[in-house]
Formats: structure tokens, sequence, C-alpha cells
């Protein structure tokens, strides 16, 4: 087992893009096509469809599928401080019009592992998906759950480890924070 970090992907500052209704065309240069939901997508979700595929193509990693992959899966554990936070109190807001007025659109990104389904779906990763949540070191929880499972499951070739957060700064906007690194099994 090994784990990979590329020294290109330092966290982002500006993640512009995910506030976009339409993607710029350097985002597009990295989406390939955009996803069918970017439009309801919150902010977090678009930087990690667009983040995922950024540390796809700068990891040099074949796409899923490809001779080097066939056969093995590319699985994605992202650790979060904060979960779902952002989409949960937009959602509660929707609540206070009433119960039949709460947003469906936002009911859907209520859950902290929907960013990292979004990225798993529009890449075509066939790993395990998911979130832990751990408010000290997100990363270092999601890398120790990415080698656990390289372990475990022989068939799986890599798994993107990250941490991901949204969360408002002490002006009150909306800022996010995605950190990656690959554990690849060796086997």
């Amino acid at each position: 087992m090994e784990i990979i970090t590329s020294p290109s992907l330092k966290p982002r500052r500006r993640y512009d893009y995910a506030f976009m209704d339409t993607p710029d065309s350097n985002t597009l240069a990295i989406l390939g096509t955009i996803p069918s939901r970017w439009g309801r997508m919150p902010p977090l979700s678009r930087a990690m469809v667009v983040e995922t595929g950024r540390f796809l193509q700068e990891s040099f990693l074949p796409p899923p599928g490809a001779a080097a992959t066939a056969g093995r899966s590319i699985g994605l554990i992202g650790g979060t401080a904060r979960g779902s936070l952002a989409p949960d109190l937009d959602f509660a807001t929707t609540l206070l019009a009433g119960a039949n007025l709460a947003s469906p659109a936002l009911f859907g990104y209520t859950l902290a592992n929907v960013p990292l389904a979004e990225a798993a779906n529009h890449y075509h990763l066939t790993g395990p998906v998911y979130a832990v949540i751990d408010t000290k070191a997100p990363l270092d929880t999601a890398v120790r759950e990415a080698k656990r499972l390289i372990r475990m499951q022989p068939a799986c070739a890599y798994i993107l480890a990250c941490a991901f957060d949204d969360y408002l700064d002490c002006d009150r906007k909306e800022r996010l924070s995605l950190t990656f690194t690959l554990v690849q099994n060796n086997a």
C-alpha cells in the first residue's frame, strides 16, 4: 500500500466556479460534461465534483475501466468536520414556510456523503464511497479508513481520500475547503 499526495494539489483558496450557475471554460475542461444536477447542487457538491476530476487528472490515474484498472475499482472516502451543515441549514430555512413548502431539491443534499456520491457518479468510481466525520483531523481519518478498506478489498486499485468542508468565515461568507490524497493498492 502506498499513499501519494500530489505536490501541486495544495488546498485551493478560491472555488468561485462552485457558486456559478454555469461552469466556466476552465471548469468545463476538468468536468468534460456538466453533471445533470449541477444547477441544483450546493457549492460543496460542485467543488467536490470538480476537485475530484482535477485530482484524477493531476495524479495521472487511468480512467475507470482502462487497462490499468480493468477489473479493479477506485473509491472515494471523505473526512468532514461539519458534514452537510450548510445544506441542512438551508433546508431548515425552507421548512419555516411550512412542511409542504420545504425544498425537495435541498433535501437531497442533507447527507454528508452526497457530495462524494455526485463525484463518484460523474467519474464512474465504483469502489467504496462514503463520508466519515471527525472534527479534529478529517483527512487523517479518511486516510486511515481508505487504508483499512484497501487491505480488505484487493479489487480496489485506488481510494481517493479527502477532507471536505463548507463553513462561514468571520465575514459570514461561505467558504469551501477540499484536500485530496491517494491511497494505492500495490497488490
